[in-house]
């Protein structure tokens, strides 16, 4: 490919980074979901259908999405996996996608009369991050020229006048849902280096800024509340949507990672601030219909539900997709600041909200997350692809999953950081050649860790461990000498490391009392672990409580041997002398029917 001008690249270099792909091996619940997804849904969906969109071009509403997302994920859990079969089908699936691109390189499901209206760059820029991601484990030339040859087209489209204005195309948002197209032309921009995308990139964010009603960038760095950013006063007029915002804003970190402008990366700090404040709940996602919003999307939009999620009225609230770009978004603000918060952050969304959502059987996602009721029964947008049941949320769940191999330990200028103590082998590039590191544990059932060394380089290099800020009492050793460990720091040891290293952690997986902000209900955690009840334990988990817990809000709660598939079990202490069972949230509602009804945040007896 010709490429007449190449843009100065990483201005900012990210703190932290996912190690390449194929370098985690993991092993446990996490791997075990992952293969799931694999062999009931990704390599049993009929691709062929997915691409009819863009071959038949009926004008259908955000049905291209469907492709976009679904190789997005497939790609990464390929590398992982290393599955040939896999492979093959997403390949076919590539050179159908291709073969449906017109001579001005059009990949899209409308026809040209209906460009780039509704939904059209909704689509296209799943297109993109699909193709993206196959280049990535393929390196294939021709995909990289299709890509540029259909952002090319867009580009004749879009932008300033006489064009079209982006902000004047999607269908609910005022240009917020096209406008997230921003990241894949950035990601193409850096593989290309052409100037021209990256003068889109400045017109969306600071042009446009994203939204007709003003920019969602300066709101931010205004510190506009998430669920009032360009509203109007009328809660039915609300553009807050959740997923759609938040996939800006990833857009923007990689904005801020070419140009370097330091307001951007506050602008971007700023909103994970106050989703993080105002939106996510305990088991780590947001989103939700409320007193404050009730515009298009309902139980999607921002609605400052960290502050009402006890509310003890049943709502749809936490959309799975919104738990996906919210643990993208957390590694993205990772990566440019090394703050062991976000792991925190990703670890509560991936061990709560995001494999509770997946349906045991592996073949479908739950659309939203409550925290009160039963799993599966409400589906905003989904469409029959020969049978399957795809929604927006099971194709874009696996996504969550196929990020954490490159998460639970990364890479830095350093050595290695541990993030999220997953059981398995991990190879991290470090100053002088690779460190192999194996960990041994049953974490989050169980707080001892074991890292070994298996090969190391022969000159110094860090490794970091995560301590959450929940783990009140650590302990941690190296070849059985004690090493000091702070709650929600990273413990970094430099050394020349050999082979039989061992690091040795014990987290605090005591029960904790959480309160809600109303101070009516209380609810439970263990380690990263959101606890519930559960209806298959006790059959009555509306009956209010009075938990029975310390000054620091410790609860001695009794280990129980798990039923039901669960991951772990307590028994609760009351006040009264007597005591409740209690189930991790990912176990809870797991029938996804009546008879595991299920309940996080419980009422308290008066005093």
């Amino acid at each position: 490919m010709d490429i007449a001008w190449i843009a100065p690249m990483n201005h900012v270099a990210d703190r932290l980074r996912p190690l390449p792909p194929g370098s985690a091996r993991l092993e446990g619940p996490v791997d075990d979901a992952i293969r799931r997804c694999l062999d009931r849904h990704l390599k049993i969906l009929d691709h062929r259908r997915l691409v009819d969109w863009f071959r038949n071009r009926i004008n259908p509403f955000a049905a291209g999405e469907f492709w976009g997302k679904t190789v997005r994920s497939a790609c990464p859990l390929c590398a992982y996996t290393g599955d040939a079969e896999l492979r093959a089908l997403i390949a076919r699936s590539v050179d159908d996608l291709l073969s449906t691109q017109d001579a001005n390189g059009c990949i899209s499901t409308r026809t040209r009369d209906q460009q780039p209206l509704s939904s059209d760059l909704w689509e296209r820029k799943y297109v993109l991050l699909g193709l993206l991601a196959w280049h990535e484990i393929s390196g294939e030339e021709r995909v990289l020229d299709a890509m540029v040859r259909m952002a090319d087209h867009t580009l004749s489209q879009v932008g300033p006048a006489p064009k079209r204005r982006i902000v004047d195309t999607g269908w609910a948002f005022e240009g917020i849902e096209s406008s997230s197209i921003l990241e894949p032309i950035l990601l193409l921009h850096r593989l290309t280096g052409h100037a021209r995308y990256l003068d889109f990139a400045r017109y969306i964010v600071e042009e446009e800024g994203a939204c007709r009603r003003g920019s969602i960038f300066a709101a931010a760095l205004a510190g506009v509340p998430p669920r009032a950013v360009n509203g109007t006063g009328v809660a039915a007029e609300s553009i807050a949507k959740a997923y759609e915002s938040l996939s800006c804003f990833e857009g923007l970190v990689e904005y801020h990672r070419i140009t370097g402008e330091v307001r951007w990366r506050e602008a971007a700090l700023a909103y994970h601030r106050m989703v993080s404040g105002r939106e996510i709940t305990v088991i780590g996602s947001g989103g939700g219909e409320g007193p404050h919003n009730a515009g298009p999307g309902k139980g999607e939009q921002w609605n400052d539900l960290a502050f009402d999620q006890a509310d003890l009225e049943p709502r749809l609230m936490m959309e799975t997709c919104v738990t996906v770009t919210w643990m993208k978004y957390c590694l993205q603000i990772l990566r440019l600041t090394g703050d062991p918060a976000l792991v925190d952050q990703i670890e509560c969304s991936l061990h709560n909200a995001l494999l509770g959502a997946l349906k045991p059987s592996g073949d479908a996602w739950d659309y939203f997350q409550n925290l009160r009721g039963t799993r599966g029964n409400t589906v905003n947008f989904a469409s029959d692809i020969a049978g399957f049941q795809l929604s927006c949320c099971t194709a874009n769940g696996p996504m969550g999953l196929a990020i954490i191999p490159g998460l639970a330990v990364m890479a830095s200028d350093a050595g290695a950081a541990v993030n999220l103590y997953l059981p398995g082998g991990y190879t991290v590039p470090v100053p002088g050649g690779e460190l192999r590191l194996a960990i041994a544990t049953d974490y989050p059932r169980d707080g001892a860790v074991a890292i070994t060394v298996e090969a190391a380089p022969a000159q110094p290099c860090a490794i970091a461990l995560r301590i959450p800020a929940w783990s009140a009492h650590t302990a941690l050793t190296l070849n059985r000498q004690a090493v000091a460990a702070q709650p929600g720091t990273y413990a970094t040891l430099a050394r020349v490391w050999a082979p039989g290293d061992r690091l040795d952690l014990r987290l605090d997986l005591g029960c904790r009392l959480l309160t809600d902000p109303r101070g009516a209900s209380h609810a439970l955690a263990c380690g990263p672990l959101i606890l519930a009840r559960d209806r298959r334990l006790d059959g009555d988990g509306d009956a209010a409580v009075m938990i029975a817990a310390d000054a620091a809000g410790r609860v001695a709660a009794e280990t129980i041997t798990p039923q039901h598939g669960a991951q772990v079990q307590r028994r609760i202490p009351t006040t009264d002398g007597g005591s409740f069972p209690v189930l991790d949230y990912a176990s809870a509602g797991s029938t996804w029917d009546e008879t595991s009804r299920f309940r996080v945040w419980l009422p308290a007896t008066p005093n």
